[in-house]
């Protein structure tokens, strides 16, 4: 496996922690190159907030078929 590579001031903001061997890695990454982890930074937040728009939507379009 390969190196992880180290932060600098010039690539840091490129960079997030594995979530789950926390190696800094890019952004643009599918696989973190170090664990083999699929999407290794897949951000929680984002995920909760387009889960809760899709239930939300479903909700009123059963709210305005219902009437």
């Amino acid at each position: 496996m390969s190196q992880p590579q180290e932060p600098t001031p010039k690539n840091e903001a490129k960079l997030r922690p594995c979530r789950y061997c926390k190696t800094p890695i890019e952004k643009g990454l599918r696989r973190c190159p170090v664990c083999g982890t699929l999407t290794p930074h897949s951000d929680a937040k984002s995920t909760m907030f387009w889960i809760a728009v899709i239930l939300g939507v479903v909700w009123l379009y059963t709210l305005i078929q219902g009437k």
